[in-house]
């Protein structure tokens, strides 16, 4: 995933195979419909409105208290960076473009 910033520069933002299966954990949960919709069209190449970036920003903050709560083990530093690509994405009022392998 990327979005633009500048006239030349791109964040970029992946979501490897290895986080799919946490990211599966909360698949059709009703507290997390916009993470839900991003593992349902991430291999589509949707394209990400900014509104839609401040929400994903805001469950994945969500899941994250989720899993600390219930101490299972998580790749958080990869989680704390899709939250991160998010809210940049969101403030700037960038679409993200999503690019399948």
């Amino acid at each position: 995933m990327y979005y633009k910033s500048g006239l030349i520069r791109k964040m970029r933002c992946q979501i490897s195979d290895d986080m799919l299966p946490t990211l599966y954990q909360i698949h059709e949960n009703a507290k997390f419909p916009r993470l839900t919709w991003l593992i349902d069209n991430i291999y589509e190449n949707p394209q990400i409105r900014p509104d839609v970036a401040k929400e994903l920003a805001n469950e994945m903050l969500g899941f994250e208290k989720l899993i600390l709560s219930l101490h299972l083990p998580f790749p958080r530093l990869a989680l704390q960076e899709m939250h991160t690509f998010f809210v940049g994405a969101a403030t700037n009022q960038q679409i993200i473009y999503t690019v399948s392998n």
